[in-house]
């Protein structure tokens, strides 16, 4: 069988500088773009934004979510790139990064991606002078690296981090299926469910695009690594100011889930936002800046 597509559609695993910024609407910034070696010899793609016009806070580091691609944050990153140093850095599951071996289902373990993170975050000279900003599987890998002590920073902003990773009993065979079968997969069954299950519009248009543009064996090997994954309850080792960012409209992410995350961390709190929309636009910049100054009090 010749199998040659990693892909349902041509990937954007290589955006060249004019291409972001492009898609960033020309940000008032300088951007890099580069390979930066993480663990097991994956190399990550990482994208810095550093504005002309520097605000003087601390960097960020982005970490989107699994298998995101960053036209679904684009508004956030063109209008926070214009006054504040960011590294968005695109986790090993995704078409970017580089592996020249054969790639394993633990390659995809918690700990493998917070301990890529620890080692770009070496290598850029942040220290832990650094907000950690991420999403979804981004914002697990951050939470779980903090409590083990592989992370540090001033602070966390996590939009919809999971506890768990909940796959329903009639999902389980596509898990087991070979990743050459995930494409009619994913438009016969995946996609159909998303547009039932999610309620805004423009979060399943996020999620069409990112499965139609994942690297499938990769994808296939991280829903093994994570499907009986759960963050630990004992939060109690992250002593670093934690926002979890929830919005009522957001179907996929279980509000009890943020609320229950928050109440575990020593100095977690919630932030309530309108839709899961709002926290991919510039919107939610203030919402930040404000719980940084709260915190930091």
């Amino acid at each position: 069988m010749n199998v040659q597509a990693r892909s349902l559609v041509r990937p954007f695993e290589n955006m060249k500088i004019e291409d972001v910024k492009s898609l960033l609407d020309n940000p008032d910034c300088q951007i890099q773009s580069r390979l930066i070696e993480g663990v097991d010899g994956f190399e990550l793609r990482v994208y810095s934004f550093i504005p002309h016009k520097d605000s003087g806070a601390c960097p960020v580091a982005f970490i989107p979510g699994w298998t995101s691609v960053m036209d679904g944050w684009a508004p956030l990153l063109a209008e926070w790139a214009n006054t504040r140093v960011i590294h968005y850095i695109e986790t090993r599951e995704k078409q970017s990064a580089k592996i020249r071996r054969r790639i394993r289902k633990e390659d995809f373990e918690m700990n493998r991606h917070a301990e890529d993170l620890r080692s770009i975050v070496k290598t850029l000279n942040l220290g832990s002078d650094v907000l950690w900003f991420g999403s979804s599987l981004g914002a697990t890998v951050i939470l779980h690296g903090l409590r083990e002590g592989t992370l540090a920073g001033t602070g966390a902003f996590l939009v919809a981090p999971n506890s768990e990773f909940r796959f329903s009993t009639w999902q389980i065979p596509f898990i087991a299926a070979p990743w050459w079968c995930y494409p009619p997969l994913i438009r016969l069954f995946g996609l159909p469910y998303l547009k039932w299950r999610l309620k805004e519009p423009k979060q399943y248009i996020r999620y069409r695009r990112t499965l139609t543009q994942a690297h499938l064996p990769r994808l296939k090997k991280s829903v093994q690594a994570n499907r009986r994954y759960a963050l630990p309850k004992d939060l109690s080792s992250v002593e670093i100011p934690v926002a979890i960012c929830v919005a009522a409209s957001d179907t996929l992410h279980t509000g009890d889930d943020s609320h229950s995350i928050a109440n575990s961390l020593p100095k977690g709190s919630v932030v309530e936002v309108p839709s899961n929309q709002y926290a991919h636009e510039g919107d939610l910049i203030p919402d930040v800046d404000a719980w940084e100054l709260d915190s930091g009090d």
